[in-house]
């Protein structure tokens, strides 16, 4: 399911059905991210999540499938948390 939810991301509605849902403040980290890339918040996250499924860490996969397991609505949280990863500085990458 899941699978099928990360491929319909491409989908007009879908991407946009994703931002109302989530946390507010974690949409407008989105929205910043997407203007600095010049892309629209819908495509910030379609090409975000493409990303983390070709080339996440074996150890943010295992962090993800906990995520999942717990949650309510299991393709929400896995979206929110990608993107919380996406857009949340790391201190490795600020040098």
């Amino acid at each position: 399911m899941l699978g099928d939810f990360i491929a319909n991301l491409d989908r007009p509605g879908v991407a946009t059905a994703v931002l109302t849902a989530i946390d507010s403040t974690l949409l407008r980290r989105i929205e910043e991210c997407a203007a600095i890339e010049s892309m629209t918040s819908p495509e910030f996250i379609a090409g975000a999540v493409r990303e983390f499924v070709e080339r996440g860490e074996d150890d943010l996969w295992f962090q993800l499938l906990t995520v999942i397991r717990k949650a309510d609505d299991p393709s929400l949280a896995a979206i929110e948390t990608i993107m919380r990863w996406v857009v949340t500085p790391r201190a490795d990458s600020q040098a």
